[in-house]
């Protein structure tokens, strides 16, 4: 009697068991495209084409999407993802997005304004500068024709300079704007500038320029209210990267990481 509810109960088991197996077969052999994917997929096509597509074309497009789910799936089984730098970096992409994205509550002005203050000097606009010059190639004799242009600029006569590919007048242009621009040397000369006197010939990367400052615009901070968008967003990714950086942190605390000895030195350094 015991030897036949065993042999029933390993009966009933195997059963169970091929069930399950061919239950899953038959998960992974099915293809649901939903309404919604079908929306999304004719959406995106009148998005580009700039009309909606016509009986064949949606056919195409369902087609195109439920032949792309195959040759996944198959990829998948033969393990075709494994050891992929491409699919590890998208996967750990998406996930990083998910998680930054899951945050929880919106801003609250409180938060707002209490990271504005705490980070005023990311904010701090820094002295801007308008001005007007005369440029002088340097290929052409350049500094040479600077000096006397300026002569004839004490003399309050016209004078006459190259063409400046950057223009002529600049407007709110900091020192840093002005290094890039223009070099280090120009730009220094900007911090003994007066105002409405024309002086040079200073040297840039190009060639010689003789500059008048027309206005300078002392350093200061922009109030909540006239950047409050750029706080917005600051805070916002701040939050994300704190969310993120909690995330990977309660992760690496279960797993045990092995650096090859080679490459020990390298990840030290």
């Amino acid at each position: 009697m015991l030897l036949k509810i065993a042999i029933f109960l390993v009966i009933g088991i195997l059963i169970f068991g091929l069930d399950l197996a061919f239950s899953k077969f038959k998960d992974d052999k099915l293809i649901y495209v939903s309404e919604e994917e079908i929306y999304s997929l004719m959406n995106s096509w009148a998005l580009q084409v700039g009309r909606n597509p016509n009986p064949d074309e949606a056919k195409g497009v369902i087609d195109n999407l439920i032949e792309e789910e195959i040759l996944y799936r198959e990829a998948l089984r033969l393990g075709l993802d494994a050891n992929d730098q491409i699919i590890k970096r998208r996967l750990a992409q998406k996930l990083m997005f998910l998680k930054q994205e899951s945050r929880g509550n919106k801003l609250t002005e409180l938060e707002i304004s209490e990271f504005y203050n705490n980070n005023l000097d990311k904010y701090l606009v820094p002295e801007q500068y308008d001005f007007t010059h005369v440029f002088f190639a340097k290929d052409d004799n350049g500094l040479a024709r600077a000096q006397m242009a300026k002569a004839l600029l004490e003399k309050s006569q016209e004078i006459k300079g190259d063409v400046f590919f950057l223009g002529k007048n600049f407007t709110n242009r900091s020192l840093n704007e002005l290094r890039k621009d223009f070099g280090v040397n120009f730009s220094s000369a900007f911090e003994k500038l007066k105002l409405n006197e024309w002086t040079g010939p200073i040297e840039s990367s190009y060639g010689s320029h003789l500059i008048k400052l027309v206005r300078l615009q002392a350093a200061r901070t922009p109030t909540l209210d006239e950047i409050k968008p750029r706080v917005m967003i600051d805070l916002d990714l701040e939050r994300k990267d704190s969310v993120l950086s909690s995330y990977l942190k309660e992760l690496k605390e279960d797993y045990e990481v092995i650096i090859s000895r080679g490459s020990k030195q390298i990840y030290n350094e």
